[in-house]
């Protein structure tokens, strides 16, 4: 890289430039022990400089890796895929104003939840902010793009989006249409548009920096109410899925409900249990008795509702009548506030119940009420053995804490659940980690799993032990039908489709069209997964065994084993010119056509699988 690129930056107006050794002091802390370092880093203070920086990167060549907040803890912190790249840190950007008459944001990406809600109380609405376990410097928009939920109304914080301003790769601007139209106050309410919508591109994308936007708020309601479940065994949590299921869509107003088992309730308790230093059975034995001791039951859940106090009433009788299994506790905001003025009152004996689920209580009213807290961040130190003490400046990357999450998506089924139980507790077991499992309702057909794995980074040895569970973690996943929603930057790689796959050439389309150079979050989720190859050991199965010789009359081969087809005499249907393709292996390809105008082809019991070299319309 040329000293120009550095030179040329440094003109700039409104941008301070790190070199590398700056750079790796302010952004190299990872939770997840990442060794991905950035070859420096660009703090834009004004928003104009972003289109400038970019065109400097296009025409040097040099990827950039935006960040908003840089407290990404579990998925990388704020590092980079590729270590070519220069972090652009746009955390310095937070304007932020409050439309009264839309109930909507209009941010920059520096805007953390303690910003807005500092705008929101100043503005004079009720409205929530989009919480997140981050805490209050948790930043907004950085979370959406990311993919980000939580527990307010509007769960998925993406979703919430409803303008986005910035610029692809290439430094063309983008905004929502409706401002070219000069319908600017639709631009607020329709996140849509009419036509085609580009906006989805920016999710989890790499394909552009985004320097403004607008999100939807929720209201705050007439009524709220904390939902308490418990389950006083695996099986009776496993037989209320399907009513749960049900739940989700038959209740209107009903938000996400996280479950989590007795493992991941010990891992968030103030005395940090989790610093036992005992191992295998006699580790899984004394937890065990811990739970059992503090009547931790097997699995607890965290819900919240919303609405109408008589809707929610009725949610309340409803969840209760229809949930056989499971103990389902209710509370408003206000009795939570009247518990915590009595707990200090409460006698020594009694009121087991109400003394582990406090904690919880309390915890998450910050939470469903849509003011940000830190308490969420209690499980990244659940290894300290000096229990520390929260506040707003707690970080835990820079405060030594070692933490990765995996959040698998999941089928909302009772056997899935079970299934995913099971397996991820054996995968996790033996690599030496306590399963701390938790499923979390996305809709009433999906779950995200979250499950922390925590370890020691002052360790090398513990480090190297995380790192392979955690890829462990994703390839048994993948192999039982469970995406990761999302993923750290060092294990990115880790679900990318085949280079040659649909995936991977319309993601090449797109970049080449919008970010021709690269610039732009190289490698994150890149699908580049290289090919399969023939060994030396597979063999070309001969053409005479994959083809039978009902279906000769339709097909052609030549001498190099490629075939070409004439579909008109094969179906019996309209003509459909194929390009040639070459059989590889003994793969089965499955072309999609009509079955009654296949039957020729279907009754020689087999299909043929064609890998195409080039494809034409």
């Amino acid at each position: 890289m040329s000293n120009s690129f550095y030179s040329e930056i440094l003109s700039l107006i409104g941008v301070k430039l790190l070199t590398r050794e700056e750079a790796i002091h302010a952004y190299g802390a990872d939770t997840g022990a990442s060794e991905r370092m950035p070859s420096g880093a660009i703090v834009i203070k004004e928003a104009d400089a972003v289109k400038e920086v970019i065109a400097l990167a296009n025409h040097y060549k040099v990827p950039l890796w935006p960040i908003s907040g840089g407290r990404n803890f579990g998925y990388g912190t704020s590092l980079p895929v590729d270590s070519q790249s220069f972090i652009v840190d746009l955390s310095h950007l937070k304007r932020v104003y409050i439309d009264t008459n839309s109930a909507t944001a209009l941010i920059e990406p520096g805007v953390t939840q303690a910003d807005l809600h500092a705008a929101i109380k100043k503005s004079g609405m009720n409205l929530l902010v989009p919480t997140t376990g981050v805490g209050p410097n948790g930043n907004i928009l950085g979370n959406a793009l990311d993919g980000g939920y939580g527990l307010t109304p509007i769960a998925d914080h993406f979703n919430a989006i409803c303008e986005l301003e910035g610029y692809w790769g290439n430094g063309t601007e983008f905004r929502h249409s409706y401002q070219d139209l000069g319908c600017p106050e639709m631009a607020k309410r329709w996140s849509a548009g009419t036509g085609h919508s580009w906006a989805g591109l920016l999710r989890q994308g790499s394909l552009g920096i985004v320097t403004k936007a607008r999100v939807q708020l929720a209201r705050a309601p007439e009524a709220t109410r904390i939902l308490v479940f418990e389950w006083k065994s695996h099986d009776a949590f496993i037989e209320s899925q399907p009513q749960l299921n049900m739940l989700t869509e038959d209740i209107p107003g009903i938000g996400g409900i996280i479950m989590m088992n007795d493992r991941r309730i010990l891992s968030t308790q103030v005395d940090t249990p989790l610093v036992s230093p005992l191992r295998g059975e006699a580790r899984a034995e004394f937890l065990q008795q811990l739970a059992t001791e503090r009547k931790i039951s097997p699995w607890t859940g965290l819900g919240t509702l919303y609405g109408s106090r008589a809707s929610v009433a009725g949610a309340v009788r409803d969840i209760r009548r229809r949930l056989k299994h499971c103990r389902v506790w209710s509370f408003s905001p206000e009795q939570i506030r009247s518990l915590q003025k009595l707990q200090d009152y409460l006698p020594s004996w009694g009121f087991s119940a109400l003394r582990r689920h406090f904690g919880a209580l309390v915890n998450t009213l910050g939470t469903v009420e849509g003011y940000p807290i830190v308490a969420f961040l209690k499980i990244a130190y659940a290894l300290d053995p000096t229990a520390k003490k929260l506040d707003v400046n707690s970080h835990p990357a820079k405060d030594g804490a070692g933490i990765l999450w995996y959040a698998p998506l999941v089928p909302f089924t009772a056997g899935e659940v079970n299934r995913y139980a099971e397996v991820m507790s054996e995968c996790l077991l033996a690599h030496g980690f306590d399963p701390l499992l938790a499923v979390t309702s996305r809709s009433s057909r999906t779950l995200s799993g979250t499950i922390p794995l925590l370890f020691n980074r002052q360790d090398p040895a513990d480090v190297v032990r995380a790192k392979t569970c955690y890829s462990a973690l994703v390839k048994v996943g993948l192999e039982h039908g469970w995406p990761p929603y999302r993923l750290g930057t060092d294990y990115m790689d880790l679900i990318a489709c085949p280079a040659d796959s649909p995936s991977a050439q319309v993601q090449r389309l797109l970049k080449k069209a919008l970010d021709e150079n690269n610039i732009i979050a190289s490698g994150r989720y890149e699908h580049a997964k290289p090919v399969e190859q023939l060994t030396s050991t597979e063999t070309i199965t001969p053409i005479e065994e994959v083809v039978p010789s009902e279906i000769k009359p339709g097909i052609t081969v030549d001498a190099e084993h490629s075939l070409s087809f004439d579909y008109a005499k094969l179906l019996n249907a309209a003509f459909i010119e194929q390009s040639p393709a070459r059989i590889k292996g003994n793969s089965h390809v499955v072309n999609a056509f009509d079955k009654q105008k296949a039957s020729t082809a279907a009754n020689t019991h087999s299909t043929i699988n064609t890998v195409p070299e080039k494809e034409t319309l």
